[in-house]
């Protein structure tokens, strides 16, 4: 299966209208991967303001990516607060198809931004992870990168990810969060990719999970 993977298009259409038009041209992607931070960062005064203008966002998305007839799976980044609606089976917490229960999402945050239940410390994370059914055939949706691996020199990742890809070795491991370190790494056998988009840049990565081949796409 190959997948296109990008991440952090934080509500800006103008990068996913040149994501759909990719998409269109290469019938060879079966899987679109969203690695969170897709909607907006409004202006607001009350909280509800801003999960009701993201909410919109998110309805905007949906649409725009129904039109492209591929599978389409989703997590939730540390910007998003919207309410995914509860019959989203695109929203990767919500599939329960066969075909994708190797691919296991990690929404959770290592810092605290909004309060939300997602949110956290490190000690949060290490317990949350303990709870997920990782092996070596996992495919790891996570909107933040592991410590010291694509996370800036600053280190925004998490400890408890990087230990766990190390005892449990999943063989892929999606991710976004760090702007400026959109890459590609190995780190103990396990394929990391960063697939943030910039503030101007449209970017991704086209991945064969069969083979591991995998194209930088800048768009």
């Amino acid at each position: 299966m190959k997948v296109f993977v990008t991440s952090d298009i934080h509500g800006r259409f103008d990068l996913l209208d040149k994501i759909v038009d990719f998409i269109k041209k290469r019938e060879d992607i079966e899987l679109i991967i969203l690695c969170g931070d897709i909607t907006g960062d409004h202006l607001y005064r009350y909280f509800f303001e801003l999960e009701d203008q993201q909410y919109e966002d998110y309805k905007k998305i949906k649409e725009m990516l129904s039109g492209i007839n591929r599978k389409v799976l989703f997590i939730q980044g540390n910007h998003d607060v919207f309410s995914v609606d509860k019959e989203d089976t695109d929203y990767l917490p919500n599939c329960t198809d066969e075909a994708f229960k190797n691919f296991i999402p990690i929404e959770y945050l290592n810092f605290s931004m909004y309060g939300t239940k997602r949110e956290g410390n490190e000690e949060d994370m290490q317990f949350r992870l303990s709870k997920l059914k990782i092996d070596k055939k996992s495919i790891i949706i996570s909107h933040i990168a592991p410590y010291k691996c694509l996370d800036n020199h600053i280190y925004q990742g998490s400890e408890a990810i990087r230990k766990m890809i190390k005892e449990k070795r999943p063989a892929y491991f999606f991710c976004g969060h760090v702007h400026a370190e959109f890459g590609f790494k190995k780190l103990y056998n396990t394929y990391v990719f960063n697939a943030a988009c910039d503030e101007t840049t449209t970017r991704g990565w086209v991945v064969d999970l069969e083979n591991a081949k995998h194209e930088k796409v800048v768009l």
